[in-house]
């Protein structure tokens, strides 16, 4: 799983502590297939969704959010104005995601 050594080494270059031993990789799933980056928007249902189950992870575990795993964009080439506008729209989906987590320097990964 090469996120999972991404998301180490983030951790490593954002943490006082530089071990590994102890450390555990939770997965929190909220993908959705076939959905548009526009779907993904603040505000809208999936968004609200995929937030609040970060969220509920993090109060029920305990632990902190570590990076975001996006594996979506299929659905995006298939109308020009859809593609045009995706490096924007994910963009702002990335900021986003950092303000309404409290984690300015979130790691995200694109697929």
């Amino acid at each position: 799983m090469p996120f999972a050594h991404r998301v180490l080494l983030h951790h490593a270059a954002n943490s006082s502590s530089s071990s590994r031993d102890g450390l555990v990789l939770g997965l929190v799933p909220a993908a959705v297939g076939g959905t548009r980056i526009w779907m993904w928007a603040r505000g809208q249902p999936l968004y609200e969704a995929a937030v609040a189950r970060a969220r509920a992870a993090v109060d029920a575990g305990g632990g902190t959010i570590g990076a975001v795993l996006w594996f979506q964009g299929e659905s995006d080439t298939i109308e020009l104005h859809d593609a045009t506008a995706y490096g924007g729209r994910m963009e702002r989906l990335v900021n986003d995601f950092r303000a309404d987590l409290g984690l300015p320097n979130l790691l995200v990964i694109q697929d």
